[in-house]
């Protein structure tokens, strides 16, 4: 199966992918070296046998595939389809529309939402997908027979296991939950970077630093990320996490008292210094009400924790008699909030749509020690914890 390498190919097959009523896309690309993945190729099956590899590589315009992409009527059936689809907008600049992703699904379907494409493929479908190529370079050409077959499979067998899903699904009248949770890959803001000045939450070991600490580790992390687009290099071959935290801490004023700070290269003292010192003052300089704020120190409360072990309880036991995978529902600290949050509030998912039908309602009457679906009708939220 030789390579669509170009765009008169690119544009063949794109026409006959608007034409089809679904098609599965997978990608493969290599991340390692640089700040931005190198997309190698894009997999588009329109059937068991109808199965194409385009090369990124030799294809320096991929927006026809962005017409496929947005387009509202072929549904796009993608594995684990957040990062694919990130690729591809950034690749095509198009928008993407009318989504299938077999993870999501799967937690509908009685299944973990957290299962590999291989894993749901032999559990739905009785096949067994070989692990031949996992460690392939596919920005190398030319691709072996091996890999090429590799590569095809992993889109061969969606159109089938989207009806398999969604018999599953629709067996127990779970669509709309289904149509809901996919809506949001309609969403642009999904596909966005984070603004530099947001990745300061990301940074690791920051957990104990003051405001004004969190205010330097701020411009630290966004000069780094900065730096990272430019020279599409990984954010750590700039600066590592621990090298931000200890900065911040020790506020150096000078290029003397960056190098006494250890697990600081020389290299990278000699190439970001002035730039790094900068960023220093720059925290520093911040009025203290607009630093990042912290959470304070939370004495463990064994009333709230009590309560939250009974709502957890209750969505455990949701989920297993209902078959719906609890990581699609609500996360321990989702449940927290909900259990802090007020009426009707909107900023948690427990209290809308779907997840809300499922759960919310019946949880809040459980808390509130009323009688709840699932819950025997004598029983009782202790009082002690339903007004703790």
């Amino acid at each position: 199966m030789p390579l669509i390498n170009t765009p008169d190919a690119l544009e063949t097959l794109v026409n006959r992918a608007l034409d089809a009523p679904c098609v599965g896309i997978d990608t493969e690309f290599v991340w390692e070296q640089t700040y931005y993945p190198r997309l190698g190729i894009v997999q588009v099956g329109l059937a068991k046998n109808d199965c194409h590899l385009i090369d990124a590589v030799t294809l320096s315009d991929l927006s026809p595939l962005g017409t496929l992409l947005s387009d509202p009527h072929t549904v796009k059936i993608l594995h684990d389809a957040q990062q694919d689809l990130w690729i591809l907008r950034r690749i095509t600049d198009a928008i993407p529309r009318n989504i299938f992703d077999t993870r999501c699904a799967a937690g509908f379907a009685g299944l973990s939402s957290n299962l590999s494409l291989g894993n749901l493929l032999r559990l739905c479908l009785n096949i067994q997908l070989p692990k031949t190529e996992t460690r392939t370079n596919w920005l190398r050409r030319p691709l072996s027979d091996k890999q090429l077959a590799y590569a095809l499979n992993d889109v061969r067998y969606l159109p089938a296991l989207r009806e398999h899903l969604l018999t599953d699904i629709h067996q127990r009248d779970r669509e709309n939950w289904l149509a809901e949770e996919l809506r949001q890959y309609d969403i642009a803001d999904l596909y966005d970077d984070r603004a530099p000045e947001e990745q300061y939450t990301r940074v690791k070991g920051a957990g104990r630093l003051s405001r004004r600490d969190m205010a330097i580790v701020r411009e630290l992390a966004a000069w780094r990320e900065k730096e990272a687009r430019q020279a599409d290099r990984p954010r750590a071959w700039i600066m590592r996490d621990d090298a931000i935290v200890q900065i911040a801490r020790r506020k150096p004023r000078s290029i003397q008292s960056l190098k006494r700070l250890r697990g600081i290269a020389r290299t990278t003292i000699n190439r970001y210094g002035n730039s790094l010192l900068k960023a220093v003052q720059r925290g520093l300089a911040i009025d203290e009400k607009n630093c990042p704020p912290i959470s304070p120190p939370v004495r463990p409360n064994p009333f709230d924790d009590a309560r939250l072990d009974l709502a957890m309880a209750f969505l455990r036991g949701r989920c297993l008699s209902e078959e719906v995978d609890i990581a699609m529902v609500a996360s321990r600290s989702e449940v927290k909030a909900y259990i802090a949050s007020k009426k009707n509030a909107t900023d948690n998912p427990l209290h809308t749509g779907w997840r809300h039908e499922f759960l919310g309602a019946d949880l809040t009457a459980l808390l509130n020690g009323k009688h709840a679906i699932g819950i025997a009708p004598d029983t009782r939220l202790p009082r002690l914890l339903r007004d703790a």
